[in-house]
């Protein structure tokens, strides 16, 4: 099923910040009899919950419905589902034995708890993982307000809703972990999150409420009344225990192990050669020459669009199949020979899509949906035109690195012969450009930005590393092609997103010869964009500073200003 992107406020998406590149977030819920009611609201968070980096964690704690929502999950395969079940039934009891099952399997830096029956009024984990990024030693509350199962909500009917900070809680996994997760002497309905809450104050990590991330709670046949009865059968004991316990850390060293079996993991996807074969309807033509794959690890997945590309694409597959043990291959309909030329054992799938004109963003986030189906320790966009050099290819100073998330290539536009490449390309270093290729599977993925040219071809930022391998472009080494190329950039670069232009197309000014190119380490400097996050990442410390100091100042506030979250 394809869902559309969210709906929010545009102030609150800033493309350039690194969070929507990867939100790093394990979304963890307690689930038991709750099919009904999440049915209902997963149409409206899915497209929430299918972005970079966020995997949605579901501990299933009763049997009963593992049929119906294993089924469900699969309508949404863009989604990085892990389905953990119970397969004991028994009666409601607490969730805190359950939350850490959920949490002993998350992957993710941060943790964020809610209910399946939680529909997102605004977009929660944007906003609370941006005021997580701000306040690091904090846990983040949203606010929660119950309404009918049935209700439609209006402009006017939201704003009589009671808002409570309640139920859904973001926080670092580790600041969890060090507590040793909910604690699991609770047994009866309810406290599980006060004590959480309790604990984390205990071990200084501070209270923030966001009122401006808002949810609502659907649960079918909800009953305030019965609610209150609940809260009113705690003893005072257990109300101490709830709100006033007396060690920060619970449990013994075991915990969050009562039941392990995983039955649907985005990491180990069973259901991925189906799943693919449905996603696939959508386009003119396919072929999956090698239906094995999708169990299969590989080690490094290359992938690539064409477009009339063959007196090419021969060349380009047999220099990708010396470096890569897989190739998915988009062709955005071309009207030569290249679907068919495009044959080589290492090819996994090949797809045919209808072309709309030149999308170069839309055609590698298809590419990225498509490797999504298939398991890989890293992903390489790599076009048609590009070679690699065969004195620079040591993939093996980074792949087996676990610390490296993201590689950059050198590269070089070879002018008018293969001896011969460009010394005055913009952003380059004497006609030697650094370009982010390579990185690590974080879960289905899309590349986020208003760029509709000359944008990072990697979908996250986290972790890079610059390696010395160097490709050459052949797409500029005639002149024909040159002149073509600079007509079709004028046509479609509306938006300036090359700044310096294009006219060092037209000139052969500048050449250096290839076979001089002895050694290329460190000296290359980065593209703009990149420099900029590196100047970033010197001042990480400094930020760090800035935070705590604002950390300070807030807690300071909350002393004078009662009101102030």
């Amino acid at each position: 099923m394809n869902v559309n992107k969210p709906t929010t406020e545009k102030k609150l998406i800033d493309l350039n910040n690194d969070i929507i590149h990867n939100f790093d977030v394990s979304i963890v819920m307690s689930f038991y009899k709750r099919y009904t009611e999440f049915k209902k609201v997963l149409p409206h968070n899915a497209p929430y919950l299918q972005r970079n980096g966020i995997e949605v964690i579901i501990v299933l704690d009763d049997p009963d419905e593992k049929s119906e929502l294993l089924m469900l999950l699969q309508n949404y395969p863009f989604i990085n589902w892990k389905l953990i079940i119970n397969e004991r039934k028994h009666a409601p009891r607490n969730h805190a034995s359950v939350l850490n099952v959920g949490l002993k399997h998350a992957t993710k830096k941060y943790i964020l708890q809610i209910d399946p029956e939680v529909e997102f009024l605004t977009d929660i984990i944007w906003q609370m993982r941006d005021a997580i990024e701000k306040y690091p030693m904090h846990y983040i509350l949203a606010m929660m307000a119950y309404v009918p199962y049935e209700q439609e909500l209006t402009e006017n009917n939201i704003k009589e809703l009671d808002f409570i900070p309640w139920g859904n809680l973001m926080v670092e996994r580790y600041h969890l972990y060090k507590l040793h997760g909910y604690d699991e002497t609770f047994i009866t309905w309810g406290g599980e999150d006060n004590n959480m809450r309790a604990r984390l104050d205990m071990s200084g990590i501070k209270k923030f409420i966001l009122p401006e991330a808002k949810t609502i709670h659907r649960e079918k046949n909800y009953d305030p009344n019965e609610r209150s009865k609940r809260i009113n059968k705690h003893s005072i004991s257990d109300w101490r225990k709830m709100n006033y316990p007396s060690e920060a850390i619970a449990n013994k060293d075991i915990w969050g192990s009562e039941f392990n079996k995983v039955i649907y993991d985005w990491q180990d996807n069973q259901y991925a050669k189906d799943l693919c074969y449905t996603y696939l309807q959508q386009f003119i033509g396919f072929e999956i020459r090698h239906p094995a794959a999708f169990r299969k690890r590989h080690k490094k997945i290359v992938l690539c669009q064409a477009y009339n590309e063959e007196k090419l694409i021969e060349g380009f597959l047999t220099n990708m199949a010396s470096y890569f043990d897989g190739i998915i291959l988009l062709d955005d309909e071309s009207t030569d020979r290249t679907w068919d030329l495009a044959i080589h054992d290492k090819i996994l799938l090949k797809v045919k899509k209808k072309r709309s004109g030149f999308n170069d963003l839309e055609n590698r986030n298809i590419l990225l949906d498509l490797s999504a189906f298939f398991q890989s320790e890293w992903f390489c966009f790599m076009d048609i035109d590009e070679r690699f050099d065969e004195r620079f290819t040591n993939f093996s100073e980074f792949e087996n690195n676990k610390e490296i998330h993201v590689v950059s290539f050198r590269a070089v536009y070879l002018w008018n012969d293969e001896q011969s490449y460009k010394g005055d390309i913009p952003s380059s270093n004497k006609g030697i450009l650094t370009v982010y290729r390579m990185f690590r599977p974080i879960g289905h993925t899309h590349i986020n930005t208003h760029k509709k040219l000359h944008f990072i071809a990697t979908p996250y930022f986290t972790n890079t590393w610059q390696s010395n391998i160097l490709f050459k472009d052949y797409g500029s080494m005639k002149e024909n092609d040159r002149i073509r190329k600079y007509e079709r950039y004028i046509q479609e670069d509306q938006q300036k997103d090359m700044s310096s232009g294009y006219d060092y197309l037209l000139n052969s000014e500048n050449l250096y010869q290839l076979i001089k190119l002895k050694n290329i380490k460190n000296t290359v400097s980065r593209h703009k964009e990149i420099n900029n996050k590196i100047r970033i990442t010197k001042h990480v410390n400094t930020a760090n500073k800035n935070r705590t100091l604002q950390c300070r100042l807030r807690q300071k506030l909350c002393l004078y200003l009662p009101w102030f979250p």
